[in-house]
């Protein structure tokens, strides 16, 4: 038996001295470096220098948004790069490069009309051409993408991935340099919020033609987010700055972010406390009780999409063929002890796959309503 885990909540230690006013949302929440909700309070009094250094977890494992997996590349490419759509601070999908679209009757075609101010950061204008290159490149197999499934609604998106059928057989085509459609195999009412995944940003295709797998190395990046690229030094730091071409740069309040690798998460939370960082999303479980008694005013808890689970192989005894043992074995795990007494950290029961977070009409088990009693 082995214990597995989605994502789990989130944990953010936030030196309030240095954000208030530089990172607060509409709804007082943390926001991000390089989200458009950044900015938007008035009256605060910022930092003179509007410089942010976060711990960042293990070494990134690559820049690419169509190859990199991992929660430390994912950080920084939500700052470098943008999709069609993005996420708001309360988890509503709001525009993003694409400014507006419109779904067809049968909910299958949207089309979406681009920024016409939308630019990478050497300036070239953002196309609906570059979409088309990107989600083609990012479902070929030569990408060698481990996140192929997430774009799995476009027609004919698996069988690209699976090399059956040629990139240029994909739903998605420009129909002029501001529009792009995007063709179904069936309707899929989550689909805006697959586009802000990694897998569906847009990449420069001249920068990656011209430099091959050297086209993420600083001076040969180029990007379309809030963020540019000017440092990488492995096992050391990263570090981006502002993109003035960026469409919504005015709203842009940090002028740097500089993301530091830190394995142990006991060591990025000694170097939060000692002034070397201003945020780190990476607390101990076993140091969340002092951290909510120690540093209340600065320890945010917030949702985090996932759930943690017992991993059984079915397939041996003596839980094969033996569903009676596998509902008794769910039915004697304490829940509550497990949320409350070991992680500690807002975690609820879950007693099905999909967290109530999620905005569904869905039904839970009846054991969700007993007590261990």
């Amino acid at each position: 038996v082995r214990i597995k885990k989605g994502h789990r909540l989130k944990l953010l230690l936030v030196a309030v001295a240095l954000i208030l006013g530089a990172c607060g949302g509409n709804d007082g929440s943390v926001g991000t470096a390089g989200s458009p909700m950044v900015g938007g309070v008035s009256g605060d009094e910022l930092a003179e220098a509007q410089v942010m250094r976060r711990g960042n977890g293990a070494e990134p494992q690559s820049l690419d948004p169509h190859r990199a997996e991992g929660v430390p590349s994912g950080n920084i490419q939500r700052d470098l790069f943008e999709g069609l759509t993005i996420e708001a601070p309360n988890g509503d999908v709001i525009p993003g490069v694409a400014e507006s679209w419109r779904i067809s009757e049968d909910g299958r075609i949207y089309v979406f009309q681009l920024r016409a101010n939308a630019r990478w950061s050497n300036g070239d204008p953002v196309t609906a051409h570059d979409f088309v290159y990107s989600f083609r490149r990012s479902l070929d197999p030569e990408t060698l993408s481990r996140y192929t499934f997430i774009l799995a609604p476009i027609l004919n998106a698996e069988a690209v991935a699976s090399g059956t059928m040629p990139p240029a057989e994909l739903g998605v085509r420009a129909l002029d340099d501001h529009r792009l459609e995007i063709t179904l195999r069936s309707v899929t009412p989550y689909f805006l919020g697959v586009l802000n995944h990694s897998a569906s940003y847009p990449v420069h295709r001249g920068s990656v033609e011209a430099h091959g797998n050297r086209w993420t190395r600083p001076g040969n990046l180029v990007s379309n987010g809030a963020y540019l690229l000017v440092e990488r030094f492995p096992e050391s730091h990263i570090k981006i700055v502002r993109n003035p071409y960026y469409w919504d740069n005015d709203s842009t309040v940090i002028d740097e972010v500089w993301y530091y690798p830190t394995e142990d998460s006991a060591s990025e939370l000694r170097r939060y406390r000692a002034g070397e960082l201003e945020l780190t999303s990476t607390v101990p479980s076993k140091q969340i009780g002092w951290a909510q008694e120690n540093l209340p005013d600065q320890l945010v808890i917030a949702p985090y999409l996932g759930t943690y689970y017992y991993g059984i192989n079915l397939t041996k005894p003596p839980f094969a063929d033996n569903p009676a043992l596998r509902r008794a074995l769910t039915l004697a795990i304490d829940r509550e002890i497990i949320t409350e007494e070991i992680a500690g950290a807002g975690q609820i029961p879950a007693f099905g796959w999909v967290p109530p977070v999620i905005n569904y009409t869905g039904q839970q088990m009846p054991e969700a309503a007993w007590t261990q009693a």
